[in-house]
């Protein structure tokens, strides 16, 4: 995918874990990378956006680590537009192999790299990095910011939402198009409220996701004289016994305190509720989980009995129809993610690798007549923060456009429209002011003007660049017609304002009455 001005793309394709990079993240890695490439496709395709010239990406790993994606960030940042600007010298071009199984992306030397650089060969601009869509974790983006401040890259993160992030002093080149976790945290403290818990303990991922979003939350509770019972902390060291000592405080410690809150990551979540079912503490908690937990089948996936009656949160998006089936019409030949070719073999079970082929494995070439939706489950679920990149890339691109527009307004007739010379102008803007350009883009009138996206989604940003959402009420509970547990809408939370749609079915299948989390009982 070349392009005349060059995206970056951080995405958590791979988990972390022993080893660097662990397993594929379908949904929050491939997806959202996928998702990325589709919204430029739509914006090249676009002649009303940037007229004349086309975006393209430097897509990279970084494993859900903070440092990997620092070491993944430094091609982003390697030189700067100045350089070229004053030297006319290219640095090592990353090209994309036609012959690398999958489009394993090679450099000029013939050495394998561990990002994709998707480049356009003639084109003396494709080093520069104009700005990056990402990072997801918390913890990334806050180790990336700091290394673009120096080197003025704007940033756009889709998922990253701690509070600290908002300190425009320390991060003053990021913005995001989700709203930040001290929103969330009011969300969290009006469930509390509105089902009467007056007692509750609560459980945080140590780092800036976790102990930010729960500061707030206690704040938030505190508002609403809502005590809080235990204050337990999970760490990413933290080992199995370690959670069953959290389990046991928090049921036998603490146990009128039935609620508890979450503000985990995923990974966390899932661990934490492993160690409830090792204990066999089923229908005694009634779980709070932020999105960390929001709608993910990973937590629930071999614990749907002990997460019975949760209520869990996830901010509002809009599914976009045309990435789903974009997505499900993807082939063994798509070549431009160059970690496409690792998650078809994993999920058709063959290989792209001929000279190593174990006699009972397939070529991948042998399911050229299939598609990726047909190893996908149905319904297709399509990765709750989809929309968010899909702003993030527009964003950008609206940014771009803007100072297309101020800089070297497109003019059809190549006499009067030097191409190379607006594409020159266009790096060589300053980083800090093209970041104003993106944030007055979606920040212009009294309140905050708002850019429509093609889905009727208003994209924008307040004052901190953070983006203005709301939130969606999800019940994880064991359907009483069906049996099956499934995420079950039951609420929102807009203008401020929580509204229960439905009663949720609690930890033992009931929904008339609310489960008691309170220190004390009422007196007669």
């Amino acid at each position: 995918m070349p392009g005349d001005i060059i995206l970056g793309g951080l995405f958590p394709v791979h988990s972390s874990g022993a080893v660097k990079c662990m397993s594929l993240n379908p949904e929050r890695g491939i997806q959202r990378l996928e998702a990325m490439l589709f919204t430029l496709d739509e914006i090249n395709n676009n002649s009303a956006l940037l007229p004349g010239l086309r975006l393209g990406a430097n897509l990279r790993d970084t494993c859900s680590l903070g440092n990997h994606a620092l070491e993944q960030s430094l091609d982003f940042v390697k030189t700067t537009v100045d350089d070229v600007m004053n030297d006319q010298k290219e640095v090592d071009r990353v090209l994309m192999c036609p012959c690398a199984p999958g489009g394993v992306p090679y450099n000029q030397g013939g050495h394998r790299i561990s990002g994709g650089t998707m480049h356009h060969p003639t084109s003396w601009s494709q080093d520069i990095v104009r700005g990056v869509v990402g990072g997801s974790y918390t913890t990334v983006s806050i180790l990336v910011a700091n290394l673009y401040r120096l080197f003025k890259l704007p940033q756009i993160s889709y998922a990253s939402t701690s509070a600290v992030l908002s300190d425009k002093r320390t991060y003053p080149l990021f913005a995001r198009t989700v709203p930040s976790d001290v929103e969330q945290a009011r969300v969290m403290a009006a469930l509390v409220a509105a089902h009467n818990w007056t007692y509750v303990s609560t459980v945080r991922s140590a780092g800036d996701y976790g102990d930010s979003g729960m500061d707030a939350f206690w704040k938030e509770a505190d508002k609403r004289d809502v005590c809080i019972a235990a204050r337990e902390v999970v760490r990413g060291s933290s080992t199995s016994k370690d959670f069953d000592e959290v389990v046991r405080v928090l049921r036998h410690g603490f146990s009128k305190a039935r609620a508890v809150v979450l503000f985990t990551r995923m990974d966390h979540t899932t661990l934490l509720l492993d160690a409830v079912r090792r204990a066999n503490y089923t229908d005694h908690f009634v779980f709070i989980g932020s999105d960390g937990w929001g709608r993910e089948n990973i937590p629930v996936l071999n614990n749907s009995r002990v997460a019975n009656g949760a209520l869990t949160i996830e901010i509002l998006a809009t599914e976009i129809e045309k990435f789903s089936t974009y997505y499900k019409n993807l082939r063994w030949d798509n070549t431009r993610n160059p970690w496409f070719a690792k998650y078809w073999q994993s999920l058709f079970g063959c290989t792209f690798d001929n000279s190593s082929k174990p006699n009972d494995l397939k070529l991948c070439s042998e399911t050229r007549d299939k598609r990726l939706g047909d190893k996908l489950p149905e319904p297709f679920k399509q990765e709750a923060k989809i929309q968010f990149v899909y702003d993030a890339v527009y964003a950008l691109a609206h940014g771009l456009h803007n100072l297309q527009q101020k800089l070297c307004p497109f003019n059809p007739d190549p006499a009067k429209w030097d191409k190379n010379e607006c594409i020159r102008k266009l790096l060589a803007y300053p980083g800090d002011k093209f970041y104003k350009t993106i944030i007055s883009t979606a920040f212009k009138a009294i309140d905050a003007f708002t850019v429509s996206d093609n889905y009727n989604n208003l994209v924008a940003f307040d004052e901190n660049g953070d983006g203005v959402g709301q939130y969606l009420i999800y019940n994880y509970a064991r359907d009483l017609y069906s049996g099956e547990y499934q995420y079950r809408l039951v609420g929102d939370y807009k203008n401020s304002k929580l509204s229960m749609r439905y009663r949720p079915i609690w930890p033992g299948g009931q929904s008339k009455h609310v489960p008691s989390s309170q220190c004390s009982e009422d007196c007669p």
